[in-house]
Protein backbone atom coordinates (compact mmCIF):
# COMPACT_ATOMS: atom_id res chain seq x y z
CA UNK A 1 0.00 0.00 0.00
CA UNK A 2 1.16 3.13 -0.90
CA UNK A 3 1.70 5.78 1.65
CA UNK A 4 0.40 9.23 1.38
CA UNK A 5 3.36 12.04 2.39
CA UNK A 6 3.44 13.72 5.30
CA UNK A 7 3.04 17.31 4.93
CA UNK A 8 4.42 19.82 7.77
CA UNK A 9 3.23 23.64 7.96
CA UNK A 10 6.27 26.34 8.28
CA UNK A 11 6.66 29.92 9.21
CA UNK A 12 3.50 31.37 7.40
CA UNK A 13 2.00 28.05 5.75
CA UNK A 14 3.16 28.69 2.43
CA UNK A 15 1.45 27.41 -0.90
CA UNK A 16 -2.31 28.08 0.14
CA UNK A 17 -1.88 26.23 3.56
CA UNK A 18 -3.78 27.77 6.69
CA UNK A 19 -2.79 27.10 10.16
CA UNK A 20 -5.07 26.17 12.75
CA UNK A 21 -6.24 28.94 14.71
CA UNK A 22 -5.12 28.71 18.75
CA UNK A 23 -7.23 29.25 21.44
CA UNK A 24 -5.59 32.32 22.06
CA UNK A 25 -5.77 34.12 18.39
CA UNK A 26 -9.28 33.15 18.19
CA UNK A 27 -9.75 35.01 21.32
CA UNK A 28 -7.60 38.07 19.58
CA UNK A 29 -10.03 37.69 16.79
CA UNK A 30 -13.02 37.37 18.38
CA UNK A 31 -12.00 40.78 20.49
CA UNK A 32 -11.44 42.68 17.50
CA UNK A 33 -14.32 41.73 16.13
CA UNK A 34 -15.73 42.84 19.45
CA UNK A 35 -14.50 46.16 19.44
CA UNK A 36 -15.64 46.91 15.66
CA UNK A 37 -19.08 47.10 17.36
CA UNK A 38 -18.06 49.80 19.42
CA UNK A 39 -15.75 51.78 16.72
CA UNK A 40 -19.57 51.43 14.45
CA UNK A 41 -21.33 52.78 17.69
CA UNK A 42 -19.25 55.93 17.98
CA UNK A 43 -19.27 56.68 14.50
CA UNK A 44 -23.38 56.41 14.46
CA UNK A 45 -22.81 59.11 17.23
CA UNK A 46 -20.63 61.37 15.70
CA UNK A 47 -22.66 61.03 12.29
CA UNK A 48 -26.36 61.87 14.31
CA UNK A 49 -24.81 64.38 16.58
CA UNK A 50 -23.24 66.79 13.41
CA UNK A 51 -26.84 66.08 11.78
CA UNK A 52 -28.13 67.79 15.15
CA UNK A 53 -25.72 70.56 14.59
CA UNK A 54 -26.19 71.41 11.41
CA UNK A 55 -30.11 71.62 11.44
CA UNK A 56 -29.69 73.58 14.93
CA UNK A 57 -27.02 76.47 13.08
CA UNK A 58 -29.64 76.34 10.11
CA UNK A 59 -32.72 77.11 12.20
CA UNK A 60 -30.75 79.45 14.19
CA UNK A 61 -29.24 81.24 11.73
CA UNK A 62 -32.92 81.38 9.77
CA UNK A 63 -33.96 83.35 12.73
CA UNK A 64 -31.76 86.38 12.29
CA UNK A 65 -33.83 87.75 9.78
CA UNK A 66 -36.97 89.63 11.72
CA UNK A 67 -39.41 91.78 11.07
CA UNK A 68 -37.85 94.64 13.59
CA UNK A 69 -35.09 95.17 11.24
CA UNK A 70 -37.53 95.63 8.23
CA UNK A 71 -38.67 98.76 10.05
CA UNK A 72 -35.67 100.57 11.49
CA UNK A 73 -34.43 98.81 14.41
CA UNK A 74 -31.11 97.97 15.09
CA UNK A 75 -31.33 96.49 18.57
CA UNK A 76 -31.61 92.87 17.88
CA UNK A 77 -31.92 91.15 21.42
CA UNK A 78 -35.29 89.42 20.12
CA UNK A 79 -33.86 87.61 17.15
CA UNK A 80 -30.78 86.59 18.83
CA UNK A 81 -32.94 85.04 21.50
CA UNK A 82 -34.77 83.88 18.68
CA UNK A 83 -31.94 82.17 17.12
CA UNK A 84 -30.56 80.22 20.47
CA UNK A 85 -34.49 79.06 21.24
CA UNK A 86 -34.94 77.63 17.44
CA UNK A 87 -31.19 76.47 17.79
CA UNK A 88 -31.86 74.52 20.74
CA UNK A 89 -35.09 73.29 19.79
CA UNK A 90 -34.14 72.17 16.68
CA UNK A 91 -31.26 69.94 17.75
CA UNK A 92 -33.45 68.08 20.18
CA UNK A 93 -35.52 67.14 17.31
CA UNK A 94 -32.51 65.32 15.92
CA UNK A 95 -31.94 62.48 18.42
CA UNK A 96 -28.30 61.02 18.76
CA UNK A 97 -28.63 56.99 19.26
CA UNK A 98 -31.93 57.45 20.69
CA UNK A 99 -32.15 60.52 22.70
CA UNK A 100 -32.78 64.39 21.80
CA UNK A 101 -29.41 66.34 22.97
CA UNK A 102 -29.35 69.17 24.85
CA UNK A 103 -27.33 72.39 24.05
CA UNK A 104 -26.82 75.34 26.49
CA UNK A 105 -28.28 78.44 25.27
CA UNK A 106 -24.81 80.47 26.24
CA UNK A 107 -26.55 83.57 26.89
CA UNK A 108 -23.31 85.24 27.68
CA UNK A 109 -22.27 84.20 23.98
CA UNK A 110 -18.42 83.13 25.64
CA UNK A 111 -16.70 81.68 22.91
CA UNK A 112 -16.29 78.35 23.59
CA UNK A 113 -20.57 77.63 24.21
CA UNK A 114 -22.98 75.51 22.86
CA UNK A 115 -25.01 78.50 20.47
CA UNK A 116 -22.54 81.08 19.46
CA UNK A 117 -24.03 83.86 17.49
CA UNK A 118 -21.50 86.72 15.64
CA UNK A 119 -20.63 87.89 12.37
CA UNK A 120 -18.59 86.69 9.55
CA UNK A 121 -17.68 89.16 6.98
CA UNK A 122 -16.10 86.45 4.55
CA UNK A 123 -17.65 83.34 5.31
CA UNK A 124 -15.53 81.46 2.56
CA UNK A 125 -12.71 81.95 4.45
CA UNK A 126 -12.69 79.37 6.90
CA UNK A 127 -10.55 80.68 9.23
CA UNK A 128 -12.34 83.49 9.92
CA UNK A 129 -13.29 83.84 13.47
CA UNK A 130 -17.13 84.79 14.27
CA UNK A 131 -17.43 88.29 15.65
CA UNK A 132 -19.27 88.83 18.95
CA UNK A 133 -18.66 92.23 19.68
CA UNK A 134 -21.37 93.67 17.45
CA UNK A 135 -24.14 91.07 17.85
CA UNK A 136 -26.49 93.52 16.34
CA UNK A 137 -24.41 92.79 12.97
CA UNK A 138 -24.84 88.95 13.39
CA UNK A 139 -25.21 87.09 10.37
CA UNK A 140 -23.84 83.35 11.60
CA UNK A 141 -24.84 80.78 14.05
CA UNK A 142 -22.33 78.15 15.65
CA UNK A 143 -23.44 75.23 17.38
CA UNK A 144 -21.58 72.60 19.57
CA UNK A 145 -23.58 69.08 19.94
CA UNK A 146 -22.04 67.02 22.27
CA UNK A 147 -22.34 63.79 24.19
CA UNK A 148 -19.53 64.45 27.06
CA UNK A 149 -19.38 64.87 30.82
CA UNK A 150 -20.51 68.46 30.18
CA UNK A 151 -23.55 67.95 28.45
CA UNK A 152 -25.51 64.79 27.64
CA UNK A 153 -22.86 62.25 28.63
CA UNK A 154 -20.34 60.23 27.03
CA UNK A 155 -21.41 57.52 25.03
CA UNK A 156 -21.32 53.86 27.02
CA UNK A 157 -19.10 50.97 25.48
CA UNK A 158 -19.63 47.57 25.81
CA UNK A 159 -16.43 45.49 24.84
CA UNK A 160 -13.77 48.12 24.84
CA UNK A 161 -14.46 47.79 28.77
CA UNK A 162 -11.52 45.02 28.48
CA UNK A 163 -9.02 47.33 27.46
CA UNK A 164 -9.69 49.37 30.31
CA UNK A 165 -12.20 52.18 28.12
CA UNK A 166 -15.99 52.87 29.65
CA UNK A 167 -16.96 55.53 27.94
CA UNK A 168 -16.27 58.30 25.03
CA UNK A 169 -16.85 61.57 24.38
CA UNK A 170 -18.27 62.65 20.87
CA UNK A 171 -19.00 65.97 19.48
CA UNK A 172 -20.00 68.10 15.88
CA UNK A 173 -19.91 71.74 15.56
CA UNK A 174 -21.76 73.36 12.52
CA UNK A 175 -22.53 76.57 11.41
CA UNK A 176 -24.55 78.34 9.30
CA UNK A 177 -24.77 81.77 7.88
CA UNK A 178 -26.39 84.15 5.62
CA UNK A 179 -24.68 86.06 3.32
CA UNK A 180 -25.21 89.38 2.70
CA UNK A 181 -23.29 91.45 0.39
CA UNK A 182 -25.26 91.24 -2.80
CA UNK A 183 -23.77 92.72 -6.47
CA UNK A 184 -25.42 90.58 -9.06
CA UNK A 185 -27.04 88.04 -10.34
CA UNK A 186 -26.78 84.43 -12.20
CA UNK A 187 -29.19 82.19 -12.33
CA UNK A 188 -28.97 78.18 -13.26
CA UNK A 189 -31.00 75.50 -13.26
CA UNK A 190 -30.17 74.91 -9.83
CA UNK A 191 -31.05 78.43 -8.72
CA UNK A 192 -34.37 79.13 -10.21
CA UNK A 193 -35.14 82.61 -11.79
CA UNK A 194 -33.73 85.84 -9.90
CA UNK A 195 -36.63 87.35 -8.01
CA UNK A 196 -35.41 90.97 -9.62
CA UNK A 197 -37.86 93.48 -10.83
CA UNK A 198 -37.32 95.51 -14.26
CA UNK A 199 -38.12 98.84 -12.14
CA UNK A 200 -35.88 100.74 -10.83
CA UNK A 201 -35.54 103.34 -7.82
CA UNK A 202 -33.75 106.15 -7.11
CA UNK A 203 -31.43 105.87 -4.38
CA UNK A 204 -31.77 109.22 -2.67
CA UNK A 205 -35.75 108.03 -2.38
CA UNK A 206 -34.90 104.69 -0.84
CA UNK A 207 -32.34 106.62 1.81
CA UNK A 208 -35.38 108.64 2.62
CA UNK A 209 -37.51 105.75 3.15
CA UNK A 210 -35.04 103.98 5.59
CA UNK A 211 -34.15 107.30 7.16
CA UNK A 212 -38.02 107.70 8.11
CA UNK A 213 -38.40 110.97 6.08
CA UNK A 214 -40.94 109.84 3.59
CA UNK A 215 -44.43 111.20 2.80
CA UNK A 216 -46.21 107.78 2.34
CA UNK A 217 -46.63 107.52 5.65
CA UNK A 218 -47.67 103.78 7.00
CA UNK A 219 -51.32 102.55 5.25
CA UNK A 220 -50.87 98.89 4.72
CA UNK A 221 -50.17 96.34 7.09
CA UNK A 222 -47.92 92.92 6.17
CA UNK A 223 -48.24 89.61 7.79
CA UNK A 224 -47.58 86.11 6.45
CA UNK A 225 -50.38 84.46 7.10
CA UNK A 226 -53.12 86.78 5.58
CA UNK A 227 -51.18 89.00 3.46
CA UNK A 228 -51.42 93.09 3.10
CA UNK A 229 -54.29 94.63 4.56
CA UNK A 230 -55.30 98.35 5.41
CA UNK A 231 -53.27 99.47 8.74
CA UNK A 232 -50.25 99.85 10.12
CA UNK A 233 -47.39 97.48 10.75
CA UNK A 234 -44.65 99.53 11.91
CA UNK A 235 -42.62 99.51 8.37
CA UNK A 236 -43.00 102.93 6.14
CA UNK A 237 -43.95 102.91 2.54
CA UNK A 238 -43.23 104.63 -0.44
CA UNK A 239 -45.37 104.88 -3.78
CA UNK A 240 -42.44 103.98 -6.38
CA UNK A 241 -44.61 105.32 -9.16
CA UNK A 242 -43.13 107.22 -10.86
CA UNK A 243 -40.01 106.49 -9.59
CA UNK A 244 -40.61 107.82 -5.87
CA UNK A 245 -40.26 111.77 -7.51
CA UNK A 246 -41.21 113.54 -10.27
CA UNK A 247 -37.71 115.30 -10.60
CA UNK A 248 -35.69 112.09 -10.47
CA UNK A 249 -36.90 110.49 -13.98
CA UNK A 250 -36.10 111.70 -17.81
CA UNK A 251 -39.68 112.68 -19.89
CA UNK A 252 -41.40 109.66 -20.93
CA UNK A 253 -39.46 107.22 -18.40
CA UNK A 254 -41.42 105.75 -15.19
CA UNK A 255 -38.36 103.55 -14.01
CA UNK A 256 -38.57 100.64 -16.02
CA UNK A 257 -34.89 98.51 -17.20
CA UNK A 258 -34.34 96.23 -19.42
CA UNK A 259 -33.24 93.42 -17.65
CA UNK A 260 -31.71 91.46 -20.96
CA UNK A 261 -31.52 92.87 -24.52
CA UNK A 262 -32.44 96.66 -25.29
CA UNK A 263 -36.51 97.03 -26.21
CA UNK A 264 -37.62 94.67 -24.38
CA UNK A 265 -41.34 94.20 -24.87
CA UNK A 266 -44.13 95.03 -22.48
CA UNK A 267 -44.45 90.98 -22.44
CA UNK A 268 -41.01 90.30 -21.47
CA UNK A 269 -41.20 92.73 -18.24
CA UNK A 270 -44.47 91.00 -17.23
CA UNK A 271 -43.04 87.65 -17.50
CA UNK A 272 -39.96 89.28 -15.16
CA UNK A 273 -42.87 90.85 -13.13
CA UNK A 274 -44.67 86.94 -12.68
CA UNK A 275 -42.03 84.74 -12.81
CA UNK A 276 -38.58 86.21 -12.42
CA UNK A 277 -35.40 87.13 -14.58
CA UNK A 278 -34.35 84.03 -16.11
CA UNK A 279 -31.16 82.74 -17.89
CA UNK A 280 -31.87 83.75 -21.13
CA UNK A 281 -32.37 87.39 -19.93
CA UNK A 282 -28.77 87.17 -18.27
CA UNK A 283 -27.42 85.64 -21.06
CA UNK A 284 -27.02 89.32 -22.68
CA UNK A 285 -24.88 90.57 -19.86
CA UNK A 286 -22.72 87.42 -20.31
CA UNK A 287 -24.70 85.26 -17.79
CA UNK A 288 -24.22 87.47 -15.11
CA UNK A 289 -25.44 91.02 -14.16
CA UNK A 290 -23.21 92.56 -11.66
CA UNK A 291 -22.03 95.85 -10.55
CA UNK A 292 -18.58 96.31 -11.77
CA UNK A 293 -15.15 97.39 -9.82
CA UNK A 294 -16.44 101.04 -9.35
CA UNK A 295 -19.31 99.96 -8.23
CA UNK A 296 -22.35 100.54 -10.64
CA UNK A 297 -24.17 98.90 -13.78
CA UNK A 298 -25.58 100.68 -16.98
CA UNK A 299 -28.92 99.33 -17.63
CA UNK A 300 -30.65 100.64 -20.66
CA UNK A 301 -34.72 102.32 -20.11
CA UNK A 302 -37.97 101.37 -21.27
CA UNK A 303 -40.83 102.62 -22.22
CA UNK A 304 -42.78 102.90 -19.13
CA UNK A 305 -44.65 101.65 -16.15
CA UNK A 306 -48.15 101.44 -18.22
CA UNK A 307 -51.42 100.09 -17.00
CA UNK A 308 -50.60 96.90 -18.97
CA UNK A 309 -49.16 95.42 -16.08
CA UNK A 310 -50.79 96.33 -13.45
CA UNK A 311 -52.30 92.99 -13.68
CA UNK A 312 -48.46 91.67 -13.56
CA UNK A 313 -47.84 93.61 -10.25
CA UNK A 314 -50.98 92.85 -8.83
CA UNK A 315 -50.18 89.22 -8.72
CA UNK A 316 -46.97 89.69 -6.88
CA UNK A 317 -48.49 91.69 -3.99
CA UNK A 318 -46.61 91.09 -0.96
CA UNK A 319 -44.63 88.89 -2.22
CA UNK A 320 -40.70 89.77 -1.51
CA UNK A 321 -38.88 91.02 -5.03
CA UNK A 322 -36.10 92.80 -5.14
CA UNK A 323 -35.41 95.79 -6.96
CA UNK A 324 -32.19 98.16 -8.42
CA UNK A 325 -31.21 101.13 -6.71
CA UNK A 326 -30.01 104.13 -9.41
CA UNK A 327 -28.04 107.13 -8.82
CA UNK A 328 -28.67 108.67 -11.86
CA UNK A 329 -30.24 108.59 -15.53
CA UNK A 330 -29.86 109.77 -18.89
CA UNK A 331 -31.55 110.23 -21.74
CA UNK A 332 -35.43 110.48 -22.27
CA UNK A 333 -37.66 107.23 -22.50
CA UNK A 334 -36.41 104.22 -23.64
CA UNK A 335 -33.33 105.91 -24.52
CA UNK A 336 -32.49 106.13 -20.81
CA UNK A 337 -30.09 104.74 -19.55
CA UNK A 338 -29.61 103.92 -15.64
CA UNK A 339 -26.30 103.67 -13.14
CA UNK A 340 -27.40 101.19 -10.97
CA UNK A 341 -25.73 101.36 -7.93
CA UNK A 342 -27.11 98.36 -5.70
CA UNK A 343 -30.33 96.56 -5.17
CA UNK A 344 -32.86 96.63 -2.33
CA UNK A 345 -35.81 94.16 -1.07
CA UNK A 346 -39.21 95.02 -1.29
CA UNK A 347 -42.40 93.63 -1.32
CA UNK A 348 -46.11 95.46 -3.50
CA UNK A 349 -48.75 96.13 -1.34
CA UNK A 350 -51.06 98.07 -3.72
CA UNK A 351 -51.61 98.62 -6.91
CA UNK A 352 -53.23 101.86 -9.21
CA UNK A 353 -52.36 102.30 -12.74
CA UNK A 354 -55.49 103.82 -13.99
CA UNK A 355 -57.08 107.34 -13.38
CA UNK A 356 -55.51 110.83 -12.64
CA UNK A 357 -51.36 110.88 -12.69
CA UNK A 358 -51.73 111.56 -9.44
CA UNK A 359 -53.61 108.89 -8.42
CA UNK A 360 -51.76 106.24 -9.39
CA UNK A 361 -49.17 104.26 -7.01
CA UNK A 362 -47.30 101.60 -7.03
CA UNK A 363 -46.87 101.33 -3.09
CA UNK A 364 -43.88 99.35 -1.47
CA UNK A 365 -42.03 98.89 1.70
CA UNK A 366 -38.89 97.49 2.67
CA UNK A 367 -38.75 93.26 2.56
CA UNK A 368 -36.41 90.56 3.16
CA UNK A 369 -35.43 88.81 0.11
CA UNK A 370 -33.87 85.37 0.23
CA UNK A 371 -32.65 84.42 -3.25
CA UNK A 372 -30.46 81.30 -4.64
CA UNK A 373 -29.45 83.31 -7.64
CA UNK A 374 -27.78 86.38 -6.10
CA UNK A 375 -23.79 86.50 -6.33
CA UNK A 376 -22.39 88.09 -2.74
CA UNK A 377 -18.88 88.97 -1.60
CA UNK A 378 -17.28 90.49 1.41
CA UNK A 379 -17.19 94.27 1.63
CA UNK A 380 -20.42 94.57 -0.84
CA UNK A 381 -22.09 97.10 1.13
CA UNK A 382 -24.07 98.48 -1.72
CA UNK A 383 -27.46 96.44 -1.18
CA UNK A 384 -30.10 96.30 1.62
CA UNK A 385 -32.61 93.31 2.91
CA UNK A 386 -31.45 91.25 -0.25
CA UNK A 387 -29.52 87.45 1.18
CA UNK A 388 -28.33 84.50 0.00
CA UNK A 389 -29.76 81.57 1.58
CA UNK A 390 -28.82 80.66 5.04
CA UNK A 391 -26.07 77.76 4.26
CA UNK A 392 -23.35 75.74 6.26
CA UNK A 393 -20.55 77.37 6.22
CA UNK A 394 -18.20 75.72 9.05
Amino acid sequence: MRQRPHVRCEGCCSRGSVAPLTAISMVGLLGFSALTVDVGLLYNARTELQRAADAAALAGASQLLDQDRLAGSVEMSAEIAAARLAAARTAALNTVLGSGPLVDSNDQNLPDGDLVIGYLNNPDNLGEVPATVNLNQANSVQVLVRRDSVRNGPVALTFARVLGFTSSNVSATATATFKDGVFGYRVTGETGNAELLPLALHVDAWNALLAGTTTTGDQYSYDSGTGVSSGSDGILELNLYPGAGPTQLPPGNFGTVDIGPPNNSTADISRQIRYGVNEEDLAYFGGELTLGADGTLLLQGDTGLSAGIKDDLTAIIGKPRAIPLFSTVAGPGNNAVFTVVGFAGIRILNVKLTGAMNNKNVIIQPAFVIDDSVITGPGSGASYFVYEPPRLTR
